[in-house]
């Protein structure tokens, strides 16, 4: 009887613990995948959009541009997720918008001086519109905007009927 006690109770911590894990793997998720897979969403958005107005118009000053994504990313998600979503829009900007194209390699040294002022001003900006929403502060608000989207969802199902 013992060792079936002992068994069952050994099977109720493997449970628990393989709950906890599927619990701390959900977290990681929410806490890293999300806000990668958003950044990196709205810096291609935004590469594309800006590719398509390449042509039309010169290309000076089109990095500023990328400031509005790094924006919501720093008030969505935070300071770390905008200092990556900054990294990812100067390193686009020089591949995709500076001669030579589709190379690191930034020929005009006011174009090297561009993507530096570019990187510091947005790194400083994403830090003061996270200060504004400070990490803790988007944390706390995640689930409330679910909250939030899952009472419209009800309301669009009962407008519906």
């Amino acid at each position: 009887m013992g060792g079936v006690t002992g068994g069952l109770a050994g099977a109720g911590m493997t449970v628990r613990a393989e709950s906890d894990f599927v619990e701390a793997r959900a977290s990681l998720l929410r806490r890293w995948l999300s806000p990668i897979t958003a950044s990196a969403g709205l810096l291609a958005a935004t590469t594309m959009l800006l590719w398509a107005w390449d042509r039309p118009l010169p290309h000076e000053h089109l990095i500023y541009i990328y400031f509005v994504p790094t924006a919501l990313i720093a008030i969505r998600y935070g300071s770390v997720s905008a200092i990556l979503m900054t990294s990812g829009a100067t390193f686009a900007a020089a591949y995709f918008f500076y001669a030579p194209r589709f190379s690191l390699a930034v020929e005009n040294p006011l174009d090297v001086l561009e993507l530096v002022f570019f990187s510091m001003l947005a790194l400083l900006a994403s830090q003061v519109v996270s200060g504004f929403a400070s990490d803790r502060d988007v944390a706390r608000r995640r689930p409330l905007q679910r909250a939030r989207w899952r009472s419209w969802a009800g309301l669009w199902k009962r407008a519906g009927r």
